[in-house]
């Protein structure tokens, strides 16, 4: 039997300009995950600057930040996600899964008999 077929789609919100999409999540992810915006990025092959001016652009567009930063110390700096910024990958995430579930019923619905080999 044949594979399902799928779709694989970049979904971005967006108003006039991009708010949020897969790249700005995977940043804040890897955030959540290792405590560092740098590290972050560097898990993501990008350098600090431009994984700055990504979250700074995302968080200038939406009115609120995403990240609390501490400056570097002792222990070395880092960052946390803020709560609204949680809330924003959580939702971000389920919204993500459930767009894909609808698109892949989508195109079973409008292609499979096209795509079958029939």
């Amino acid at each position: 039997m044949e594979q399902p077929i799928k779709v694989r789609a970049s979904l971005r919100i967006v108003r006039e300009d991009k708010l949020f999409g897969p790249g700005v999540a995977q940043l804040l992810q890897g955030v959540a995950e290792l405590g560092s915006l740098r590290r972050s990025a560097a898990r993501m092959e990008m350098s600090y600057n431009k994984a700055w001016s990504v979250v700074h652009g995302c968080e200038e567009q939406l009115g609120f930040a995403l990240l609390e930063r501490h400056i570097g110390g002792a222990g070395g700096g880092g960052a946390v996600l803020t709560e609204r910024g949680k809330q924003l990958l959580e939702r971000y995430r389920a919204f993500s899964l459930r767009a894909h579930e609808m698109l892949n019923q989508m195109a079973e619905e409008y292609f499979s008999d096209l795509l079958d080999g029939r």
